[in-house]
């Protein structure tokens, strides 16, 4: 006897999961590149010219990068919903328009305090896309392309850092300083379209599931639970430590087109080792690092990356004060720095990858990690005062203070942190 078949039912096909291309984040770090390589490279020259001293420089960039530290007071509103493409066009907006009104400020040395003002405001806008586009690095990529992802993205933050100041110092010396905005704001612009080929995942903890009040408040919560529970936990802990030690920061960077005239080099030369020289250096020392990240510790490839920027900078601080010294100096200290980099955002998104805080957890990290840079920058700017020795004292105290932070976080791990003795086994 033949047995009836049994209609199966029908189910819906499995939507395939879309992963966002990894280059892709290096398209949309240009923003800021933009704005980090305008107060970074292109300012300090222009203020340096126009015969503000170093310290002055340095106090004024400390200043103008602290958003970047407590940016950590807005970057929860972020995580409230699923938004993030929506927060990185809008700041990107504001980035853009924000170079475009520094450009074109009237004499900015002697109006310093509004001028500090507009590029913390620049800094915050490019910070707060920032961490839109980290939240959506650590939810739309792979778990086995964190690595790449994170070497893609620091290769566009450090090499548009780079090559977009020194275009600034390029079109403001063949034409205005005017026009290297309206140049580097179209940029941004143009960049920031890429987040139209960003597909955000769907979330279901952020789909209301009551009142309104009461979905945003379970939403709080959620974000603060999962924050707490990963800052306290120990690796969260050991994370921390390592972000505010001043490890890996490449705090020279941002003082480096300042010190040109020390070297006396040509501005034609720091427009090309500042641009095309330490762009390309930092691209692929950062996709070096995050090639390494994924095959060792990513923390000791961190600290060994910061271990290389501290040689590189006694290295330079010993040779003699010429314009050699400054190219292979700065490039040696920019491709070790974008290693350094890569291998902290290797580092961070294999910790925040999950979760309802996705975003402010990753900005918590790089918030500790920029505010080393921003006290770094001063501490360096000041020490070319010392005994009125300039820039070789300030490059010797960014090697003394990396070493030092490497020796403290050391010191610590070793006292601390140790691995618990295994548990004996149990015998029947």
């Amino acid at each position: 006897m033949i047995e009836p078949e049994t209609a199966l039912p029908a189910t819906a096909p499995v939507a395939e999961e879309r992963w966002s291309w990894p280059p892709l984040f290096g398209l949309l770090e240009v923003q800021f590149g933009a704005a980090v390589g305008y107060l970074q490279t292109a300012v300090p020259y222009w203020l340096a010219k126009d015969g503000m001293p170093l310290a002055q420089i340095g106090i004024l960039s400390g200043a103008a990068f602290s958003p970047h530290a407590w940016k950590l007071l807005w970057v929860p509103l972020i995580d409230l919903g699923p938004w993030r493409r929506v927060w990185y066009g809008v700041s990107t907006l504001l980035t853009a328009l924000l170079i475009l009104a520094c450009a074109v400020f009237p004499d900015p040395a002697r109006h310093l305090g509004v001028f500090t003002l507009m590029l913390t405001a620049l800094q915050a806008a490019a910070t707060t896309a920032h961490a839109a586009l980290n939240g959506l690095m650590a939810t739309t990529s792979k778990a086995s392309d964190k690595g790449r992802t994170a070497g893609w993205q620091m290769a566009g933050n450090v090499g548009a850092t780079s090559l977009l100041g020194a275009l600034a110092l390029f079109l403001a010396s063949q034409y205005s300083r005017q026009v290297a905005g309206v140049v580097l704001s179209t940029l941004v612009l143009a960049s920031g379209a890429g987040i139209f080929w960003i597909t955000e995942r769907n979330d279901a903890s952020t789909v209301p599931t009551g009142s309104l009040l009461k979905a945003a408040w379970e939403r709080v919560r959620g974000i603060v639970v999962d924050l707490g529970k990963t800052a306290f936990s120990r690796d969260g802990l050991i994370l921390l430590v390592l972000c505010l030690a001043p490890v890996a920061c490449g705090a020279l960077t941002n003082l480096f087109s300042a010190m040109a005239g020390a070297y006396q080099v040509p501005e034609r030369t720091v427009e090309l080792v500042s641009g095309l020289g330490m762009g390309i250096g930092g691209a692929l020392g950062s996709l070096v690092g995050g090639w390494l990240s994924d095959r060792m510790n990513r923390k000791l490839a961190y600290v060994l990356m910061g271990g290389a920027t501290g040689l590189c900078a006694f290295a330079m601080a010993a040779a003699p004060m010429t314009p050699t010294t400054y190219i292979w100096g700065t490039l040696a200290y920019s491709i070790a720095n974008g290693a350094g980099f890569a291998a902290f955002a290797g580092m961070v998104l294999e910790m925040v990858s999950e979760g309802a805080a996705v975003t402010t957890k990753y900005s918590l990290f790089v918030a500790a990690s920029n505010f080393a840079i921003s006290y770094t920058t001063a501490l360096d700017g000041r020490a070319s005062e010392f005994r009125n020795i300039g820039p070789r004292a300030s490059i010797a105290a960014d090697g003394l203070i990396t070493f030092a932070g490497i020796t403290l976080v050391v010191l610590i791990f070793a006292l601390f942190l140790r691995k618990k003795p295994a548990a004996p086994a149990v015998t029947a």
